[in-house]
Parts: structure tokens; C-alpha cells; sequence
């Protein structure tokens, strides 16, 4: 009997491990809101809509899909590590001639951006 509770204990822990290995990331409501604010700094927008966020096994490169103000182009954010979507940075949306009405001709300080104005969709975890 204590062999089998010793082996159904085995089975469970590998499953569980298993399990924590397949665990997907995701970005936190921190980092997403880093995101508008960076993009915020050089561009007036009124609403993100985060779509989809996946990490290339090939490359190790992480992606952030992501439409601006219920525009129906989706455009896209790439970093090498995760960390990075929760530092600042210049982003660039593109195709550029989709977004260049949006364009500010003086870009927004980071700290002066306040993210509670902005209508965010975040990720589903």
C-alpha cells in the first residue's frame, strides 16, 4: 500500500512540474500601462486595445499585439526580454502612414502622461 501512495505521489508532483513548466507569460497591468504611456509620449490616443502577447521559441523574442483608438490595423511591439515592456522607450507605430495623424508635434514628458484617461483593454491571462 505504501508503495502505491509513493508512486501515485511521484505521478502527481511530475504532472504538477509538468504543468509549471507549460505556464504561459504574460505581461502585468503594470507593463501594459507602461506601454500606453510610452506610446502616449508621441502619439495622442484615446484608447489601446491589447490583442495578443507571445514569445518566439525560435528567436526568444516577445511580441505585443495591440490596435490604437478602435482602429481596425493592428500594429505590434517587440522586445527581447519581458522586462523591457516595463521601461521606457520610443516606439514607433506602424504602417507609419496609418498612424501619422496621430502623431504629437511635441512629444508628452513620460511622467506628465496619466494612463487613467486612456481607455485600455488589457490582456486576458
Amino acid at each position: 500500500m505504501k508503495k502505491i501512495l509513493a508512486l501515485l505521489a511521484i505521478v502527481v508532483l511530475f504532472i504538477g512540474g509538468c504543468n509549471m513548466m507549460n505556464k504561459k507569460e504574460t505581461l502585468t497591468k503594470e507593463q501594459q500601462d507602461n506601454v500606453v504611456k510610452n506610446i502616449a509620449k508621441n502619439y495622442d490616443i484615446k484608447s489601446v486595445d491589447f490583442i495578443s502577447f507571445s514569445k518566439d521559441k525560435n528567436t526568444g523574442t516577445y511580441h505585443l499585439l495591440f490596435r490604437i483608438n478602435d482602429n481596425s490595423v493592428q500594429t505590434g511591439l517587440s522586445a527581447n526580454k519581458i522586462e523591457e515592456y516595463g521601461t521606457s522607450m520610443d516606439i514607433g507605430l506602424s504602417p507609419v502612414e496609418d498612424f501619422e495623424y496621430l502623431k504629437r508635434r511635441n512629444p508628452v514628458d513620460y511622467g506628465n502622461i496619466d494612463v487613467s484617461k486612456i481607455g485600455i483593454k488589457y490582456l486576458k491571462n
